[in-house]
């Protein structure tokens, strides 16, 4: 079945056009090649059962030889014929004109043409220098076909794989979770390999397979014709017995999963009781159900033996009738080419070269429906991937929109409304908050994909679903996202390093920003002095494939790309893990030197931080419960007190 999804993807193959149809020209030309390597088998059977002799030379022979090579090669030949030498190619070809055969032609002009194909010694050669020449072409071809395949499909992989970045990009929901982009990574990873796959079987086995079997057909056709002048039943019966051979197994197939899934789920529910059997030997032991519970168990263990007995004989019968039908083909075939030759309707070198071809069926047949599943494969996953790709981006830039400057009076929340991507679970519910200019406020409640909601509206990874976020009175949607981005910096804990050198996890990869300023930001973060201690300084790779760092590193060197950005509004999650006593030191040093004269939204996980802080919205189930100090929360908010003992341990402050 069409796959609309597929027939996009295959369109990227439109960027190698030489490479995709070059890739299937030659995939037509290995099934010729295959073709050529049967017809030098058929000479070859040919010339061992015969010897390259003929049997009652007369006149007439004599005659057409004159006629056809000309009177010094017709004596050459009447004379190693005499002398009981073999003439090679001469041989088939005057015997196809004794029996006045259209093909005659096709072997006596080669014989004519070349010299030595006239005598059995030179003609043998030739027939294995020409098969491996053969040989050689084929896995060239075979080699070209697959390095023009490899080209288109690798093409069209870094469009897939840039269109998904881009759509990545663009749908801010992916940005909402910590793991939030574990959709995307799906596209990109096990989705786009599923199709890449698809693609390259597409080129490589969708044509050359029936092109293949379609040639080997035609020959063996033409061969078995060819050689007896009637119809060729052996063939027929083979495409017969062929045909219903895939119908028998096709349905015994569905058949056998059908009762094997079966089987499966019942074995599968015997083995959940006898594991509830396991679990409740207390309870046997403390109400005397030993017998009871034994019995229990033999009937479950009787069960499921019968249930695992029959799977793997159904198995065992699925695999004994396909064996059994191809056997009874085989036998069949057999019968056929015995008959055919002793009743004298075909000989044995014909035969024997029909029966190779035929069994050169099996590869190309076989390789076909073996790729149907990674085709299938390859379909199911080119819709999920192209309906990812169709998705319309939940945040975007109007025309017009103006440029922000950096935040000089304060952030605003007006009656904003969140729901959560997919689930549709409300995260925020009318929420209004006000946040002035350099001030220092906390974020702090129970669930975190709350508060990770808040703080992604205010860089507009995504948009409210009703309600406004301001700057200075601006709503956000109406501002350029470069403007409104460049003054604010995130310091998340989910997005701390990735795996490049330490420069170019301060710097972004940005040459605006030089090693001397990428040190100083480091500096004021207390990252300087550890860089340093690494093997390459600023050039070690870190992140996960590179340089492994504590999570205190990790945290300054994301403390340092915030710094040499100089942004109005700084947002920082602190790390959850327990910290030394010197590594705080040199937090609070960071904020004291980095925070003044910046808006300042932290969602902490130290007291220290939660007491610096000017303000404190308590979110709680969407909506802001509590605003004040940490002195005026623990004094007023039971529920902030819960949160604190949770965290801190903290009942009461004085």
């Amino acid at each position: 079945m069409a796959s609309e999804g597929f027939l996009r993807a295959r369109r990227f193959l439109d960027y190698s056009p030489v490479a995709s149809w070059g890739a299937m020209a030659v995939s037509v030309a290995i099934g010729l090649l295959q073709i050529l390597l049967l017809a030098l088998l058929g000479l070859f059977l040919d010339l061992v059962i015969h010897g390259g002799s003929v049997r009652q030379f007369g006149p007439e022979d004599a005659a057409w030889l004159a006629e056809r090579f000309g009177s010094t090669t017709a004596e050459q030949v009447e004379s190693a014929l005499r002398d009981g030498r073999g003439v090679g190619l001469v041989s088939p070809a005057l015997r196809l004109h004794r029996a006045g055969h259209p093909l005659t032609e096709l072997f006596a002009g080669p014989a004519s043409w070349f010299a030595w194909t006239r005598s059995n010694g030179t003609f043998l050669t030739g027939l294995l220098i020409l098969s491996a020449v053969l040989a050689i072409a084929h896995a060239l071809l075979v080699l070209l076909m697959h390095h023009l395949a490899a080209s288109a499909v690798v093409e069209a992989a870094t469009r897939l794989r840039r269109a998904v970045y881009h759509q990545t990009y663009r749908l801010g929901t992916l940005a909402f979770r910590a793991l939030g982009t574990s959709e995307a990574i799906g596209i990109f990873t096990r989705y786009l390999e599923a199709v890449i796959e698809g693609l390259y079987v597409w080129l490589t086995v969708t044509l050359r397979a029936p092109a293949t079997i379609a040639l080997l057909l035609a020959f063996a056709l033409a061969v078995e014709w060819g050689a007896s002048g009637a119809p060729p039943w052996l063939t027929v019966a083979f495409l017969l017995f062929a045909l219903l051979f895939w119908l028998v197994e096709g349905q015994l197939a569905a058949y056998f999963r059908r009762e094997e899934h079966r089987n499966s789920l019942q074995a599968s529910e015997q083995l959940a009781l006898l594991q509830e059997s396991l679990q409740i030997l207390r309870l046997v032991k403390c109400y005397l159900m030993e017998l009871f519970n034994q019995a229990r168990v033999e009937r479950q263990l009787a069960l499921y033996a019968r249930r695992l007995r029959e799977r793997y004989l159904q198995r065992a019968l699925f695999g004994q009738t396909l064996a059994l039908l191809a056997i009874l083909a085989l036998a069949l075939l057999l019968y056929g080419a015995g008959w055919n030759i002793l009743s004298g309707n075909l000989g044995v070198a014909p035969t024997l070269t029909v029966l190779a071809t035929l069994g050169c069926l099996y590869v190309p047949i076989w390789t076909w429906f073996e790729q149907q599943r990674t085709l299938r494969r390859a379909k199911a996953a080119a819709d999920t991937v192209f309906a990812f790709l169709d998705r319309r981006g939940d945040v975007g830039q109007i025309v017009g929109a103006e440029f922000l400057p950096p935040l000089s009076r304060k952030l605003e929340f007006r009656n904003v409304t969140l729901r959560e991507p997919g689930t549709g679970r409300t995260l925020l519910e009318d929420v209004s908050l006000e946040i002035r200019a350099k001030e220092r406020v906390a974020l702090v409640g129970q669930d975190e994909l709350e508060k990770h909601a808040l703080v992604y509206l205010i860089p507009r990874f995504l948009d409210p679903r009703e309600g406004e976020v301001l700057i200075d009175g601006k709503d956000l949607r109406w501002v350029t996202l470069e403007s409104l981005r460049v003054q604010v910096a995130l310091v998340l804990q989910h997005n701390l390093v990735f795996n490049d050198t330490v420069a170019n996890n301060i710097g972004g990869g940005d040459p605006a920003y030089t090693l001397p300023q990428i040190m100083e930001a480091a500096k004021v973060a207390h990252a300087h002095q550890f860089i340093q201690k690494l093997p390459q300084g600023y050039d070690t790779l870190i992140g996960d494939l590179g340089h492994s760092l504590s999570v205190s590193e990790q945290f300054r060197i994301a403390l340092a790309r915030a710094i040499l950005r100089d942004p109005a509004l700084v947002i920082i999650e602190e790390p959850t893990q327990p910290l030394d006593d010197d590594t705080k030191a040199m937090l609070d040093d960071t904020y004291h030197r980095f925070l003044p004269d910046r808006t300042t939204i932290f969602l902490p996980h130290r007291l220290s931080t939660i007491k610096s802080c000017n303000r404190i919205f308590l979110l709680h189930k969407g909506r802001i419960e509590a605003v004040g100090s940490h002195r005026d929360l623990l004094a007023q908010s039971e529920l902030y007190r819960h949160l604190q003992y949770l965290e801190f341990n903290v009942f009461h402050e004085s």
